[in-house]
């Protein structure tokens, strides 16, 4: 049962009647409990594709590492000279 149709039981007027204070209590802390697991699981799920995501990334750009040209200039100049007469 979702946390959501458990916390809409509670709120109804006789469920609630029902129910002494302190037991309300232990079932909202059981909701709150279970929803920080689920997030926390999301959170490292995500984390973890993320860095998947990036070595992926990181190995598709090793491909590209020999033809860098980081020795020459972007733009060389051109040495035109005359032709021999």
């Amino acid at each position: 049962m979702s946390p959501a149709v458990v916390l809409l039981l509670l709120l109804l007027a006789e469920q609630a009647a029902a129910l002494a204070e302190p037991q309300l209590c232990y079932i909202l802390d059981a909701i709150l409990f279970l929803y920080g697991i689920v997030l926390t699981v999301l959170y490292c799920r995500l984390k973890i594709q993320v860095r998947k995501a990036t070595v992926a990334c990181e190995k598709s750009d090793a491909i590209y590492t020999g033809l860098s040209t980081r020795n020459q200039e972007t733009y060389e100049t051109l040495k035109h000279e005359k032709p021999p007469e």
